[in-house]
């Protein structure tokens, strides 16, 4: 009888523990700076419902939009810490954490978005990932961050000459300082979140962004000048930490792992949409649009180049890059 007894009672215990196991949810939790209504956001909405939906709700994905857990650079931390589960960096802010990345920040490297996510999508994404992966960085997809223009405070850009000696703010990605540098500005790098009161306090004269952000942030409130360079394409990285992503049960990364690309579609869909569909928007609220000749521009990107393309390793992504 006390057998029976032992064995009602494992029994009852193994059930209780699969019941747990069961119930316990997954929750992970995914950050980014951007505002609700923008592409970033869009895209993690899509990554958690199609992982939600794989994994029949044992995973729960929480999105934690404009900067709630903080910084691009310190939910990539957060990463590392394990206080953060999935990000989207600016590419730029990663490259802080994987030199390698530093190849996407260039000036002048994308023909147009099919070539963007040609490089992105094929042999260059592939070996730049590996190159995350190393330093501890699961890439779950590529995002874009818009096609980049120049807003300025006081007057037009027409060319080249005209950003001589102009206070520019840039992200802290060491290519972006090189590149406005090399254009003649003073690259001024500061935290997004500074930038609207910098611009109104004439702190700086300008700054760059894409259309998207440019609109949904208000800059044209106090950078009316907006002059559509397309000097960059801005690559995002959506990303959670390698450690945490292995630690998770193998249907789980599988359902991460097919829903990153088809997120990162969904995000690259509406940025595309949305910089492409805001020209005309931001003319009728007296925005002051000019299309600066990019001769001058590129030719002075040559040195960026340079300065930042060394190894045989990057030569060889950025000729694949530029054979597209």
């Amino acid at each position: 009888e006390r057998g029976m007894m032992k064995k009602i009672i494992v029994i009852f215990l193994s059930l209780l523990f699969s019941f747990q196991v069961a119930n316990a949810k997954i929750v992970l939790k995914a950050g980014h700076t951007a505002n609700p209504d923008e592409p970033y956001h869009k895209g993690m909405l899509e990554l958690k419902r199609l992982v939600e939906a794989a994994t029949n709700g044992e995973v729960e994905i929480q999105i934690f939009p404009n900067g709630q857990l903080g910084s691009e650079k310190e939910m990539i931390e957060g990463l590392k810490l394990g206080t953060v589960d999935i990000t989207s960096p600016s590419n730029g802010n990663l490259t802080n954490f994987v030199p390698e990345l530093g190849i996407f920040d260039l000036p002048f490297l994308f023909r147009d978005r099919p070539h963007m996510y040609k490089a992105m999508d094929g042999g260059p994404g592939q070996k730049l990932s590996a190159a995350m992966a190393s330093k501890g960085f699961r890439l779950l997809g590529f995002y874009e961050a818009g096609i980049r223009h120049i807003m300025t405070t006081k007057k037009p850009i027409n060319n080249v000459n005209d950003i001589k000696g102009l206070k520019i703010r840039t992200m802290g990605v060491p290519a972006h300082v090189s590149s406005f540098n090399a254009f003649g500005a003073k690259a001024t790098p500061m935290a997004y979140g500074e930038l609207y009161g910098a611009l109104q306090q004439n702190v700086v004269d300008g700054a760059e962004a894409a259309n998207t952000n440019y609109n949904s942030k208000k800059f044209y409130e106090v950078a009316p000048y907006w002059a559509q360079i397309g000097w960059t394409a801005l690559v995002a990285d959506l990303i959670m930490s390698e450690k945490k992503f292995k630690s998770l049960p193998a249907n789980v990364q599988k359902a991460l792992l097919e829903a990153g690309p088809k997120a990162a579609a969904v995000e690259r869909k509406a940025y595309s949409d949305s910089d492409n569909s805001l020209l005309d928007s931001l003319k009728a609220k007296g925005v002051k649009v000019t299309t600066p000749d990019p001769t001058g521009f590129r030719e002075a990107s040559k040195a960026v180049y340079d300065e930042f393309v060394k190894t045989p390793a990057s030569k060889a992504i950025l000729n694949e890059i530029l054979g597209m």
